[in-house]
């Protein structure tokens, strides 16, 4: 997913509030009132209970959601690497936690002849940006 595709996905979301603010007419907003956050938090209980379900089922003490989670992964040039000029390559891309991501970036790009070895990279963060942290998409 792409940085312009992920804002994008925001920009709609808060132009679906702002109307239904406005049909509303709420003064601030109140997802208890807004049928889709309503749709959306039912649709997240049923995930978490299907997740219990099954750790349960397979002796896994800890729950974790593993579903729509968008990580931005960014690289920065390592000391002594010869990639000045070269802009530094940032990957999106769905994991169940930072940690995951980053490796799983790293096993895509990291190896020999890949986006960070090729110039000399390595990963400078993790940051989650869809859905934001509280929020279903």
């Amino acid at each position: 997913m792409s940085e312009v595709f992920i804002a994008e996905l925001r920009r709609l979301q808060w132009e679906r509030i702002a109307g239904l603010m406005d049909t509303e007419r709420m003064a601030a907003y109140a997802p208890s009132r807004d049928p889709r956050a309503i749709r959306y938090e039912t649709q997240r209980l049923e995930r978490l209970m299907t997740d219990v379900a099954e750790a349960e089922r397979s002796g896994v003490a800890a729950v974790e959601i593993r579903r729509h989670r968008v990580y931005r992964i960014d690289a920065r040039p390592t000391a002594g690497s010869c990639s000045a000029g070269i802009p530094a390559p940032t990957v999106h891309l769905m994991a169940a936690s930072p940690d995951e991501a980053a490796e799983r970036a790293w096993a895509m790009h990291g190896r020999d002849g890949g986006l960070y070895q090729r110039g000399g990279h390595h990963i400078a963060s993790v940051k989650q940006v869809l859905p934001e942290p509280g929020e279903m998409f």
